[in-house]
């Protein structure tokens, strides 16, 4: 029976499963970056100014706050499949009608949509992926999430000149593939043994760990640590009220997101064309990108950063752990800010613009590592099951919410202290970021998800977590 196991299902049939997963954020990168790619089209369709498109983010955003509230319910109660397809397939529909839009209102309501959906999947798929792969490979799993993310906003820039010209056919393409890939996941993709496991479901958790391991005795092994890690009846609020380290956790994660907003990782790439403008401003140079205003080689070299940052992720995160990556990432952080500061401090115009753009990316490049291994590897990492949801919930919450605050009040900020007093911010919480880094968080690579959460319960303060998981 055994023998019969490892043949139906191999153990390489995981990461065919978590591939599935992680192609459906492309769908939600295609919108974000159709935002950016369509603006002129959206400027002429619907006679806008031009700044009045960020109003469209902001709804994709809040729509996205919406999203991940109801995906940590719907997480808890409904388990991570159900939430997953669903937010996927109502994502498909959302762009298809925002695509198609016919008026401006159509296309606030099909970006909200699609936001809820977005934030809906994000949650769902970091605990999914996260929970069912390889330990040894964990990591680079879930860090696929953020590289087809990427890659469905570089498409959309790839394909700005085709998809105004053929709408119905690109939205015809788009149902068929998503279709397709919908009716595979619904087939194929088994069962988060860990959410199976907090339910009372441990018959179905064991057939699902023999379905991912291929081993009844390697499924039996980790099932056992499993219901050992999520005894008690204490989830959610519950265990946020009750456990010291695990509460404490949440707020040293929110203090790291918020010194990492505050140090520019979400606004800089955002305004990195208005900095841009700003130093050729300043030093008597002017461009003129078209009516967009998009300066698209610009675009495209920020992109290419971020694909190069994904794939670089992908390959680093298990070899040589989470941290130090995150510091590496901080570092090169401060470097490029450094660098920023020089020459608006400076103002050179000799090869200045060209200098400031390439530190622009190499900050792109190095937040979208910081990114993919601190939301989608690490944090996840050190939720135990039992808090996973919640603690998901708050954490993208706070990272949604700051980055609207921080659209908000980054062109005041520039007119009312000025940009070399706004890069010492960035350069400031850079440094905090990095303290909080390298002093508290543990090292989680290479660690049993389990082994992970029986130290949370057992241990009484986050310094002596690091010291007992870090080694």
């Amino acid at each position: 029976m055994t023998t019969a196991n490892k043949v139906s299902h191999s153990p390489s049939d995981v990461y065919i499963y978590i591939v599935v997963v992680a192609m459906m954020a492309t769908i939600f990168g295609f919108n974000l970056g159709s935002m950016l790619s369509s603006k002129a089209r959206l400027i002429n369709v619907f006679m806008l100014e031009i700044y009045s498109l960020d109003s469209i983010l902001s709804t994709f955003l809040i729509g996205s706050l919406v999203g991940i509230f109801l995906g940590g319910r719907l997480a808890f109660d409904a388990g991570r499949v159900q939430p997953l397809l669903g937010s996927f397939g109502i994502g498909v529909l959302g762009q298809c009608a925002s695509i198609l839009a016919p008026t401006f209102s159509t296309l606030f309501i099909s970006e909200f949509a699609v936001g809820v959906s977005f934030g809906v999947y994000l949650l769902t798929s970091i605990c999914y992926i996260n929970e069912i792969s390889f330990t040894n490979t964990r990591g680079k799993c879930a860090c696929l999430i953020g590289t087809f993310l990427t890659l469905g906003v570089f498409n959309s820039i790839l394909l700005k000149d085709i998809i105004p010209n053929n709408l119905i056919i690109s939205s015809i393409i788009t149902l068929c593939l998503s279709a397709y890939l919908l009716i595979f996941s619904y087939i194929k993709l088994p069962e988060s043994p860990r959410w199976l496991a907090l339910t009372d479901a441990s018959y179905k958790a064991l057939n699902i760990l023999i379905r991912l391991r291929g081993s009844n005795a390697e499924a039996a092994r980790e099932l056992a640590a499993i219901n050992e890690s999520v005894l008690g009846e204490d989830r959610g609020l519950s265990l946020f009220f009750r456990n010291s380290v695990y509460r404490t956790l949440i707020w040293l994660m929110l203090f790291v997101v918020l010194s990492a907003h505050l140090a520019g990782m979400s606004i800089l790439p955002y305004e990195s064309m208005q900095l841009v403008r700003i130093y050729n401003a300043a030093v008597g140079q002017s461009a003129y990108y078209g009516a967009n205003e998009i300066n698209y080689p610009l675009l495209v070299m920020e992109l290419i950063a971020s694909v190069v940052g994904n794939l670089i992720t992908f390959f680093l995160v298990d070899k040589i752990g989470r941290v130090k990556l995150l510091i590496a990432t901080s570092f090169a952080n401060i470097f490029a800010i450094v660098i920023l500061y020089i020459f608006n401090f400076a103002l050179l115009s000799s090869l200045g613009t060209f200098a400031v753009s390439l530190a622009i990316t190499l900050y792109i490049f190095s937040s979208i590592v910081f990114a993919n291994v601190f939301l989608f590897v690490l944090l996840p990492e050190l939720l135990p099951a039992k808090g996973r949801e919640l603690g998901l919930t708050i954490i993208l919450i706070a990272n949604v919410a700051l980055l609207m605050i921080g659209i908000y009040f980054f062109d005041n900020a520039l007119r009312g202290i000025g940009i070399l007093k706004v890069l010492g911010v960035f350069l400031f919480s850079t440094c905090v970021m990095l303290t909080l880094i390298f002093k508290l968080l543990p090292e989680t690579s290479l660690h049993l998800l389990e082994a992970i959460e029986n130290e949370i319960f057992n241990t009484r303060s986050i310094k002596s977590l690091k010291s007992k998981i870090g080694k």
